[in-house]
């Protein structure tokens, strides 16, 4: 517990000379062990000895004192309140998200998961000019909050689309009146790509999966999506950010993907496997990519977005708790209804 924090520097090592007392910092939670061959290639974020705050075997952050080396505390600007300080570490993740999906101007993404991650990706991907976003989410209170999610370029909607979603219906689309409507416009046969190559015969009788009915399904409704946000005729979007973890959103995600796309997997789940389409992956030549936490230069920039003011965090703090209320805060993040829960390490005590 504790991996998004920041604080007020109280002491400083004899060697230090980048730090003083009195200095406002954010945390680093990730501590590389700077040794492997993953940190000597510049992959810190998957160091194969990663110290990570809160992680079992670390010491977290949820405290009144953190110790940690000076090169992993970056300089907070004196403008920028203790409670968007403690959300650098998310917004850092943004950032990697974007690296990694390699989010650019002009172009379009769909992200699956109106939490902190998926909004902040949004904000990350407006920020980079990105042309149209279009958002998922199966919380009405989180489809509403993300409408309102204002940007602070342009004082409207962030997300151009954000869309109420549901589970994929698991039954079969065979022999069905209209079949699976305008999933034609957006699957393998789009824009005419798999049929030849991959030789994708889709009329030779063979056993209909769940995950097969599931993904004529997710085809279907993806279809629908990209109709009412004015993609259909584009077959899709350049980018998806699945930030849920859940099969049902993979599935969705894969569909609404254009030819060429790229699909990156940021959500976490307590399931180890789930039913992905690995046939639409290769007809549509979609990039599928995972990515662990942020790289090194992720916390400069955030720490500059936010400084610069092209990204608003604070219309996510949604609730504040005392460190001696911790518990309470626990349980309102359990509960739902909010959006970003903070934890002021200093307040409660009467020292």
């Amino acid at each position: 517990m504790g991996h998004e924090s920041s604080g007020e520097v109280i002491a400083v090592g004899d060697l230090v000379k980048s730090h003083k007392i009195g200095d406002r910092v954010a945390i680093e939670p990730g501590l590389p062990c700077r040794r492997c061959i993953n940190c000597k290639e510049g992959r810190v974020n998957i160091c194969l000895d990663m110290r990570y705050c809160g992680a079992p075997g670390s010491v977290g952050s949820l405290s009144r004192y953190f110790t940690l080396p000076a090169d992993m505390a970056p300089h907070i600007p004196d403008h920028i309140s203790w409670d968007e300080a403690g959300c650098i570490q998310p917004l850092a993740v943004g950032v990697q998200i974007g690296k990694r999906v390699d989010l650019r101007p002009h172009k379009t993404l769909a992200i699956f998961g109106c939490g902190p991650i998926g909004l902040i990706t949004a904000a990350v991907a407006h920020a980079y000019s990105a042309r149209k976003i279009i958002a998922f989410d199966n919380n009405p209170d989180r489809v509403e909050f993300a409408k309102k999610y204002i940007s602070p370029l342009t004082g409207k909607p962030i997300i151009d689309h954000v869309f109420l979603i549901g589970d994929l219906p698991t039954e079969s689309l065979n022999n069905q009146p209209n079949g699976n409507g305008l999933a034609h416009k957006l699957a393998e046969d789009g824009s005419g790509a798999g049929i030849g190559d991959g030789e994708v015969n889709d009329h030779e009788d063979h056993e209909e999966t769940l995950g097969d009915r599931k993904w004529e399904q997710a085809k279907k409704i993806a279809a629908d999506f990209a109709e009412k946000a004015g993609l259909l005729e584009e077959e899709g979007v350049d980018r998806v950010v699945e930030a849920t973890g859940a099969e049902d959103c993979m599935l969705l995600g894969i569909a609404i993907a254009k030819q060429g796309g790229t699909y990156l997997a940021v959500g976490l789940s307590h399931i180890q496997t789930n039913n992905f389409p690995t046939l639409a992956v290769s007809n549509k030549e979609i990039n599928v990519m995972g990515l662990t936490r942020y790289t090194a230069s992720c916390f400069p920039s955030a720490l500059d977005m936010l400084s610069r003011g092209v990204v608003d965090l604070k219309q996510l703090l949604t609730k504040t708790f005392p460190l001696t209320q911790a518990t309470e805060a626990f349980e309102a993040v359990a509960a739902g209804g909010d959006m970003k829960v903070i934890i002021k390490n200093q307040e409660g005590f009467d020292n």
